[in-house]
């Protein structure tokens, strides 16, 4: 039988938590780290629907990519969605931890699975030189640079994008006929990767929350760009953790969450 604490350790040795960014919050968000835990429930978001999910499945313990807690809370009562999803776990003594960017930062982790996923190879990190915007100042480091094993025109490759990460729609700048090899990618919300995938060469960056601006900037500066959405394009991340827990914790139960995007 394993503890919280253990659980957390192992999650740290992937993802240690001062890979994360200084705003963020991540870590245990509820619970004890002397709990004993025989299921984890691993899912993208704290949500009520997997709190749900995960009570019946009589969890343990939850880890999810998406912090429970951003902003400080003034109180924890029923009426609030914020507190009754706390009071919830509480209730039923399911200690949740969370993984949010030093999870996107870290080797193996969000953003190295959205490019397995997407099948890439020679993945590797943006280099410094890389990751400036126009007037050479530094931007944040968190994407992925691969090949396609063979090229693909932009419009087959939107197909191909959308299939695999199951989104029941996407958004693209650029042209159908463009033949594209070098893929960036940056999970989640990640326009502001734009110059970062520009500089390293990319015929296209797959990312999500791209503002109207950043797409058109992308458009001026001739590099595709694919919206494939937050949530498809972090998911990911559920069926790689769940496969990291039982590897590295031999006998425990992991259950991924059967969520679906809200957006659709």
């Amino acid at each position: 039988m394993y503890k919280v604490k253990t659980v957390a350790d192992v999650i740290e040795e992937l993802a240690p938590k001062d890979l994360a960014e200084s705003w963020d919050n991540v870590g245990l968000m509820v619970g004890d780290m002397e709990q004993s835990v025989n299921k984890i429930f691993v899912c993208l978001d704290i949500t009520s629907e997997n709190v749900a999910q995960a009570i019946s499945i009589g969890a343990d313990m939850i880890v999810s990519h998406h912090p429970l807690i951003f902003s400080p809370m003034k109180r924890i009562i029923e009426s609030d969605i914020s507190g009754s999803i706390v009071r919830a776990l509480i209730q039923n003594n399911i200690s949740a931890y969370s993984a949010h960017t030093n999870l996107d930062h870290a080797t193996g982790g969000t953003n190295d699975a959205l490019a397995y996923k997407l099948g890439l190879e020679n993945v590797r990190r943006f280099t410094d030189e890389e990751c400036c915007d126009e007037f050479g100042k530094p931007i944040c480091n968190i994407g992925r640079v691969g090949t396609l094993e063979y090229p693909m025109t932009i419009e087959d490759f939107v197909s191909y994008t959308k299939s695999v990460l199951g989104c029941s729609s996407i958004k693209y700048v650029g042209t159908p006929g463009d033949t594209v090899t070098t893929i960036a990618v940056c999970s989640g919300s990640g326009g502001d990767g734009i110059y970062s995938a520009y500089h390293a060469g990319a015929d296209v960056y797959v990312t999500a929350d791209v503002r109207h601006h950043e797409a058109q900037l992308a458009f001026e500066l001739g590099l595709n760009l694919i919206d494939a959405g937050h949530f498809e394009t972090e998911n990911t991340i559920c069926e790689f953790m769940k496969e990291y827990l039982e590897e590295n914790l031999p006998g425990i139960s992991v259950v991924s969450s059967t969520a679906e995007p809200y957006l659709k």
